[in-house]
């Protein structure tokens, strides 16, 4: 005001020229006014995206648990009808109260969206399905009806519910990382608008350079910042907190990503192994959770290690880790294993004053060329069943 003034005191026809002076001025005010508005619809936006990031992130980790749980169910049902042990029923009744859990959390998170909800709601019927089926056959083995029971699962009433509840699964990841996509473009595209209006500032002359250039550069550091969070959380979701290695979501979409290759390459071979920590829970019981969680730690350094620079290991849960193996057939498969079986076996971990020695259980499957994800893991699988029950710290293959 004093600048309007003292222009107006010492020029002729001032009028127009402090009229002219004020409008310049209430335009820089609106300006400033619009750039604030833009940066604060951006960062509007960018919180957004990072609560839908969290969400998405949160609901992701409880379908996984509740595929791991259902999968637990399955072994430990299986186990106890083909071995008649009933320490086979503890982990299944883990399972069951670990998908109970995550369901009860998954229903939290996705209260506010609909159509998740009744996603979810249909899961619960497959799940009280599956229950019922298991709970059957368990009764059936009790009372000494083991044919009934085996006859029970050859009509498939479980694999159908499993089938169903994964597929309900998938359905809810992908509603979730399609919510997330949206949300972050939106979040992109209102950035970008940002950054366009302040570098439109500049057009205004000296007197906003200053401003522009600053609003640029913290704007520029928002967004790296946030690309930068984006990264960190993307590598967090895919990568397991105690080992380093890739988590089971991160292991299945890689495995998934080798089977598609696999499939339309029928001369390319690849195999899959799942292994284990043998007696892993007497380690827990001896020597504690933190020596546990050291031996796991030990294990994974060793797996990297060990293997193939093509590899890919994983720690899909527990104690419980698996390979993509590229490139190697059934018997090039079993000699990487056997060197990582060997490269654990005999070399026992130090946790304070306790020397803990422990070894692995291999199973080993090779790729057919009706195989998907599921089909492949759970022959693995059954061949790691043989080599815990053939005496542990061995390889075995899938027949």
């Amino acid at each position: 005001m004093w600048l309007i003034r003292h222009f107006a005191r010492r020029s002729r026809g001032s009028d127009w020229r402090a009229y002219f002076l004020i409008g310049c001025v209430a335009i820089l005010a609106l300006l400033l006014a619009g750039a604030s508005w833009s940066a604060q619809r951006s960062a509007s936006e960018r919180s957004a995206n990072e609560a839908r990031q969290t969400q998405t992130l949160e609901v992701l980790l409880e379908t996984d648990r509740l595929r791991t749980a259902a999968l637990q169910q399955i072994r430990g049902e299986r186990g106890y009808l083909l071995t008649d042990d009933p320490l086979f029923l503890q982990p299944y009744r883990t399972g069951v109260r670990d998908a109970q859990d995550a369901r009860t959390r998954l229903a939290q998170l996705i209260a506010n969206n609909p159509a998740q909800t009744r996603r979810l709601a249909a899961m619960e019927e497959q799940f009280e399905r599956l229950n019922a089926v298991f709970s059957a056959m368990i009764e059936q083995q009790e009372t000494g009806r083991n044919a009934e029971a085996i006859f029970y699962i050859r009509q498939g009433a479980d694999r159908r519910a499993i089938e169903a509840i994964l597929a309900g699964l998938s359905e809810i990841e992908r509603a979730e990382r399609e919510l997330l996509r949206e949300q972050t473009s939106l979040a992109q595209r209102r950035a970008r608008e940002n950054e366009l209006y302040q570098y439109g500032l500049t057009g205004i002359g000296a007197l906003l350079l200053i401003l522009a250039t600053v609003a640029t550069f913290y704007i520029r550091r928002a967004v790296d910042a946030e690309a930068q969070a984006r990264r960190e959380l993307q590598r967090f979701a895919a990568t397991d907190a105690l080992t380093g290695l890739p988590n089971r979501r991160s292991f299945m979409e890689a495995l998934g990503r080798a089977l598609e290759r696999a499939a339309n390459d029928p001369s390319r071979k690849l195999c899959v192994a799942i292994f284990d920590i043998d007696h892993f829970k007497r380690i827990n019981d001896r020597f504690g959770h933190p020596a546990g969680d050291e031996v796991i730690r030990e294990v994974g350094v060793r797996a990297d290690d060990s293997l193939r620079t093509r590899d890919f290991v994983g720690r899909i849960g527990g104690e419980e880790f698996a390979i993509i193996l590229p490139k190697a057939d059934i018997e090039g498969a079993k000699t990487v294993c056997e060197r990582l079986r060997l490269a654990i076996d005999g070399k026992p971990v130090r946790h304070g004053d306790a020397i803990i020695p422990f070894t692995i259980s291999v199973g080993v499957a090779e790729f057919q060329s009706d195989d998907d994800i599921d089909h492949i893991m759970a022959r693995a699988d059954e061949a790691l069943y043989e080599a815990k029950t053939g005496g542990r710290n061995q390889v075995r293959v899938a027949a």
